[in-house]
């Protein structure tokens, strides 16, 4: 089997680079376009007379176009191509963006953010696969790292400007500025490197979807894996989609101060991926699961850290509590940020090379559908039934931190399994990608 691509395909060197800075810039768009809605729910739901409930379907249905599309567009990417493919997606995603922006109406606003979704379904599991196979597996992690940094970057973009520029210019803006830039950067996709797993007489390599499927399924640290994904996926996607909302609530502010205080907490998690990556790689030299251990650790601690930061909340006027919650929510989200590197190098590491688009795109198709899609419209839910005001929010979150608690447990179970599903798996592999 021979790689054939776009020019001469690197591993590690300045294509390498590119592909990495490419994908870390569409990661943050990505993000950014996903997590600007937090911060300017209140102003949409004023404008278009939308409940708490509603708010929370909004969310909701950009992980239902995720669910839906992940696992065809994710072996699309493995069969077709990775470089072509993310910038198709990084463009369709930013023209919902734009079109969500435009929305006249409730239906709309749910097909645009739907569309939203569908775009990004496979992007993730394409730059995974593209920025693995441009690195050694030695540095898999902490560059994964790097890659989902960005993440944590894009977060702050999206709450910052969509904050700033809907306060002097209007929300409907925000999203505006936001596609534009996406496209732009879906064009640079275009000139990365890129591979094809073929065998030497030019025949693909690929098997069916079905049998593809059925095979990743065979695998039981996948199967542990994704489990650990929905459930952390609750807690961790609910907190950023409802914690602007609280901190305006609680503290009657706008919604651009309320982006500031919450890219002010995300900036701060930016340690966690860059952190977890180098500590996941280092723990998995010393022993097969380290990796997953590593995971398993930084979901406790998260749920452990919200906790305190939203039990420290309920006394607005205490200034020294006030801190104290600020210090807590702070280490919950480097905590947060700590697993999801070690998640992705393990699920490239466990499955064969013609496959990796498609298992981390099915392991993200489980954390949505087992966690991510319904944690907000849980956490919405709760807050109608308390009042809709600050404490129900705060209560929708709290019970959101059982699950991450979930997720501990079942990773720790999912590094069990690593050393015997690896050796299966590199027995299978030759010959295997870079």
């Amino acid at each position: 089997m021979h790689q054939q691509g776009s020019g001469r395909f690197e591993v590690g060197g300045k294509r390498a680079s590119y592909v990495l800075f490419i994908c870390a810039m569409l990661h943050a768009m990505c993000s950014a376009d996903w997590q600007i809605l937090a911060v300017l729910i209140e102003p949409m739901r004023r404008d278009m007379g939308l409940n708490d409930t509603q708010v929370g379907l909004v969310s909701s249905v950009y992980f239902l176009g995720v669910i839906l599309f992940v696992i065809p567009l994710s072996y699309l990417v493995d069969v077709w191509s990775r470089k072509n493919m993310l910038g198709l997606m990084a463009i369709f995603w930013s023209t919902c963006t734009m079109l969500t922006g435009a929305a006249s109406g409730f239906v709309f606003l749910l097909v645009a953010r739907l569309g939203v979704g569908i775009g990004e379904a496979g992007f993730g599991p394409g730059s995974t696969a593209l920025v693995s196979a441009s690195y050694p597996e030695d540095r898999r992690a902490r560059k994964l790292g790097i890659l989902n940094a960005f993440i944590t970057v894009g977060v702050v973009l999206g709450l910052a400007i969509g904050g700033y520029v809907s306060t002097h210019y209007g929300w409907r803006t925000s999203f505006q500025v936001l596609g534009i830039a996406g496209i732009g950067l879906g064009i640079l996709a275009f000139f990365m490197q890129d591979y094809s797993l073929q065998k030497e007489d030019g025949r693909f390599v690929h098997g069916s979807l079905l049998a593809n499927l059925r095979e990743l399924a065979g695998i039981r640290t996948l199967r542990w894996l994704c489990v650990g994904l929905g459930m952390n996926a609750v807690m961790q996607v609910s907190v950023s989609t409802w914690l602007p909302a609280l901190l305006m609530r609680a503290y009657d502010i706008h919604e651009d101060k309320a982006g500031y205080l919450v890219g002010a907490f995300t900036i701060v998690g930016l340690v966690g991926p860059i952190l977890g990556g180098i500590a996941a790689d280092r723990w998995q030299r010393r022993c097969a699961g380290g990796r997953m251990r590593l995971a398993a650790v930084a979901a406790g601690m998260a749920a452990v850290f919200l906790w305190l930061s939203l039990a420290a909340g309920l006394d607005l006027h205490n200034r020294a509590l006030m801190y104290f919650s600020v210090a807590m929510m702070s280490l919950h989200s480097i905590c947060v940020g700590m697993a999801f590197p070690a998640a992705a190098a393990t699920v490239q590491d466990m499955v064969p090379a013609r496959s990796r688009s498609l298992a981390w795109g099915a392991s993200i198709a489980a954390l949505f559908l087992l966690g991510g899609a319904w944690g907000p419209l849980l956490v919405g839910t709760l807050s109608d039934e308390m009042g809709s005001d600050y404490l129900g929010i705060g209560a929708g979150l709290a019970a959101t931190g059982i699950f991450g608690l979930l997720a501990s447990g079942i990773w720790w179970i999912t590094a069990r399994h690593m050393r015997a599903d690896s050796a299966t798996v590199q027995a299978d592999a030759a010959p295997a990608l870079p």
